[in-house]
């Protein structure tokens, strides 16, 4: 290898080094970005009284009080809905399908991951936005929601008797992701693995979602602007169970979300 070569070697590499370094200020900077511009709408809202400087957040049990409240005040609004509703209470590590305010189904989560924003942001600002529920703009999952399923109907009463025997064949990977009017992206995905392709359902589901990001990133960077950010909450809950949760939800529907 000639001397030249090496030089441009050199430069191609210290240039790539430095996108990248670039690039990753850059997506830790959109988190920052995204909790400033949070904080700064809601203060902005508020009515501001002269002298009045008091931290309410610094004091004993307010957080846990206003946090009570806003979970209160969300139940009671998707009580007035007709339609099924999907409650989160990340606190307690349990998901509710709920029916004019009432239970009709509790999953226990197993596992969670938060986004750093719900830490970062103002809690006053956090459960003032939890205080209403969220509409699901968007839903995305491994799986069809409105499965169609064919019946042949039975010549007689012994193969009536067999087409009501489970379905033992229905293996297919469970993940799902509902993005909400309020920027915040639930990940559902299913705690366990029961047959080999599930784990290649997951991997593919990791790269589409990462692929995703990176590409907006990338082409916020490219222009020299912070690129945008998404908060999340990614769940892991059984296969089953998140599969009926997923088909339940309406397209449109609320969720209440407490953390």
């Amino acid at each position: 290898m000639n001397r030249e070569r090496k030089i441009w070697l050199i430069i191609a590499g210290s240039v790539i080094v430095l996108f990248l370094v670039y690039y990753l200020v850059m997506a830790v900077s959109a988190v920052n970005r995204s909790v400033n511009n949070f904080n700064n709408e809601y203060f902005a809202s508020l009515e501001q009284k002269e002298g009045d400087t008091i931290n309410l957040c610094a004091i004993p049990g307010y957080i846990d009080m206003i946090r009570d409240k806003a979970f209160l005040s969300s139940q009671v609004k998707l009580a007035d809905s007709d339609s099924i509703g999907l409650l989160i209470n990340v606190r307690d590590s349990i998901i509710q399908l709920l029916i004019k305010g009432l239970p009709v189904r509790s999953v226990k989560i197993d596992e969670y991951d938060i986004s750093p924003f719900f830490q970062r942001a103002n809690q006053e600002a956090i459960y003032n936005m939890l205080s209403a529920p969220m509409t699901i703009t968007g839903m995305q999952a491994t799986f069809m929601k409105d499965p169609v399923s064919v019946k042949i109907a039975p010549k007689d009463t012994s193969q009536a008797v067999e087409s009501v025997k489970p379905d033992t064949t229905d293996f297919e990977a469970v993940f799902f992701t509902l993005d909400t009017d309020r920027n915040i992206r639930f990940f559902f995905e299913q705690q366990e693995d029961t047959v080999g392709a599930d784990r290649m359902a997951r991997f593919f589901f990791d790269l589409k979602d990462r692929t995703r990001s990176a590409s907006t990133t990338m082409r916020s960077v490219v222009r020299l602007k912070t690129p945008p950010y998404v908060p999340y909450i990614k769940i892991w809950i059984p296969k089953a169970e998140a599969k009926i949760i997923y088909r339940a939800v309406p397209r449109e529907g609320l969720i209440v979300l407490t953390q």
